[in-house]
């Protein structure tokens, strides 16, 4: 379980909830994807599920035409295996129906995803690289 993503519905939202968490925890980058600002933190207390200690939160700007409502939206996890794979392995070995494994993310050139989206807007998102390890990268690139 590699980080998790929390969303707002303004952009107040976001500059107040960016501000409060840069009050305790580091902002490893805030970039421009698809036409919005995601920040990047990297929390000085971890978020806790079972043995799991997640320490990096996602936080993305409001983008203009797609309205979310304030909470969590998605999970990402690191495989184990090339995605493909892992899709393989998902429809074998946990009844995943193949047509439910979104692959519109396949095609990234950086990080590419599988998605399995869940009801209320939820999903969990699935990739090769750790989101930390992927920031290095760009920022390594610029």
């Amino acid at each position: 379980l590699d980080h998790l993503c929390y969303r707002v519905e303004t952009q107040e939202q976001y500059e107040a909830l960016k501000s409060h968490l840069l009050e305790e925890n580091e902002l490893l980058v805030e970039s421009p994807i698809n036409g919005r600002r995601i920040a990047t933190f990297q929390m000085a207390k971890p978020f806790r599920f079972r043995e799991r200690e997640i320490w990096l939160l996602e936080l993305p700007e409001p983008k203009a035409g797609s309205p979310y409502p304030e909470g969590w939206e998605h999970v990402e996890f690191v495989t184990d295996r090339p995605l493909e794979a892992f899709a393989e392995w998902m429809v074998e070995h946990l009844g995943v129906e193949a047509e439910d494994i979104d692959r519109s993310g396949m095609g990234k050139p950086l990080n590419a995803d599988l998605r399995l989206r869940l009801e209320g807007g939820l999903s969990v998102k699935f990739h090769e690289l750790a989101l930390d390890v992927v920031i290095l990268m760009e920022l390594a690139a610029t």
